[in-house]
């Protein structure tokens, strides 16, 4: 499900509310944390005791000294009837048996009380061996709403040069980053508008970094038009009639909200490309997810973060989600039969494909699909596989036309239908190095592109349709009849 912020905060208000003694809350975002808190202090009328290792154990005009172990500071709040909310901070990191029989007591001297510790941290476990006795919660990113809130409110603290900002587009670029990492790229803003003309591509570049800081995330900013792609009929028109139905917030057609596609083919067809279009017609963030850093072991056992990732991607929604070459890194022949790492994430990339919130689409390429498992392309997960072939006679011609007009040439100028019909069996991407040589070559030059230039590039490309002739075969043989083709023409 979602994890809208107003029903996290209930959820968290809820245990409290229920009397539940012992929290772990899983957070970096302190600040908003001591707001939920400061929140129950003020209802109940109680002060707030806090603790961490530098200060000790305290609250508003009282310090109590000697409590900078985290067991001294347990001691006084068992010997304490009067204490009611108390929360303990990185305590996971100063954990101990010693620390987890304190805390148990703790548990049942409290239990029926209404009293309440919280313990909070950026780990995703609490205390070890205390699963049944306390409560764990994650804390997500700020949802749109209390996003918007809290940019308006930052706007109205600005000066009049926030006025030529558009505010709903800044929510839409900061959504899915944390409250804190939302305020550094504003102050970023904020400071570069000091000396210039403002410009929100800063909060782009924000978002870009501070999402390629979790590790496995790449946030995309540069995508292409749609009608930057050479064809594919079918599939453009398949994308344009279900954007209004991924946008949809009726839970009555949650059923029918397009939950994501298969794109596989020929490698250099255009697969990638075709998903970074999604993102420009949908007007939707992307979001690459790095499989080889996942399984790279550099963040942590790939289990859990691959679970994450995806967990953040449930928090960055409404947004698509790119997952390259699928059968590499997730599911290859056999290898879930050897291995229960990937077993257990192939099993719950199953469920979350059917399970994940409505807006967050996700879209994967496969050079490879007959390596995939039935199960992960059957109706429900994916709602569609394209098979993106080897570019038709017309289409050719628009890819030909399209990479030239990129590089501010006419087309006319030049025989692209001639060009075209000698280039069949190429791919997109042999069309474009192509242009690329022509121009490269007229450049060096120093003069403008000649047909001279285009041909002399053609007679030093060899096709993959050619280099690799049997496995192009294969593939195309494989996705005749269990794949609809991307395009409406064939050579």
């Amino acid at each position: 499900m979602t994890h809208r912020d107003s029903v996290e905060t209930d959820s968290l208000d809820s245990f409290i509310q229920a009397g539940r003694p012992l929290l772990w809350v899983q957070t970096g975002e302190e600040d908003r944390l001591q707001e939920r808190l400061a929140h129950w202090s003020s209802v109940w009328k109680t002060p707030l005791w806090t603790w961490d290792c530098d200060h000790g154990l305290g609250c508003v005009g009282q310090a109590i000294a000697d409590s900078q172990s985290l067991g001294s500071a347990l001691r006084y709040l068992q010997e304490n009837a009067e204490i009611r909310l108390v929360w303990l901070k990185d305590a996971v990191l100063f954990s101990s048996p010693e620390v987890a029989r304190q805390l148990r007591d703790l548990y049942y001297a409290w239990r029926h009380t209404g009293k309440v510790l919280v313990l909070s941290g950026q780990g995703n476990q609490g205390i070890a061996g205390l699963q049944h006795e306390m409560v764990a919660w994650r804390m997500p990113r700020p949802d749109e709403k209390s996003l918007r809130d809290w940019i308006h409110n930052w706007a109205a603290a600005q000066g009049d040069w926030v006025k030529q900002l558009n505010l709903d587009l800044m929510v839409g670029t900061l959504k899915g980053l944390t409250r804190m990492e939302a305020d550094h790229a504003l102050h970023r803003l904020a400071h570069e508008a000091q000396s210039g003309p403002v410009n929100l591509r800063i909060l782009q570049e924000e978002k870009r970094r501070l999402i390629e800081n979790m590790g496995t995330l790449q946030y995309i900013a540069e995508v292409p038009k749609l009608d930057h792609l050479g064809g594919l009929e079918n599939l453009k028109d398949w994308l344009l009639k279900r954007r209004e139905l991924l946008m949809t917030q009726d839970p009555h057609l949650k059923d029918i909200a397009p939950k994501g596609i298969m794109l596989m083919g020929v490698s250099g067809c255009g697969k990638s490309l075709c998903i970074k279009a999604i993102s420009s017609a949908w007007n939707l963030p992307l979001y690459r997810l790095e499989m080889s850093k996942i399984f790279s072991g550099a963040q942590g056992s790939p289990e859990h973060v691959f679970v994450e990732s995806c967990k953040a991607m449930e928090e960055l929604a409404p947004a698509v989600l790119w997952i390259d070459e699928i059968e590499m890194g997730l599911a290859a022949t056999g290898s879930t039969a050897v291995d229960p790492v990937l077993s257990r994430i192939f099993a719950f990339f199953l469920t979350w494909m059917q399970e994940k919130p409505m807006g967050l689409f996700v879209a994967a390429t496969a050079n490879r699909i007959d390596l995939l498992p039935a199960e992960m392309i059957r109706k429900g997960r994916f709602d569609q596989v394209f098979f993106v072939d080897l570019p038709s006679l017309k289409e050719r011609e628009d890819i030909f036309r399209i990479h030239l007009s990129m590089r501010g040439f006419d087309p006319s100028r030049f025989d692209v239908e001639i060009f075209a019909d000698s280039a069949q069996g190429w791919n997109g991407a042999e069309i474009e190095q192509c242009v690329v040589a022509a121009v490269t070559q007229a450049r060096m030059e120093n003069r403008d592109l000649e047909l001279k230039d285009l041909y002399l590039a053609r007679k030093q490309i060899v096709p993959i349709s050619t280099t690799m002739e049997e496995q192009v075969r294969h593939i195309r043989n494989w996705a005749y009849e269990r794949a609809v083709r991307a395009s409406a023409g064939q050579d």
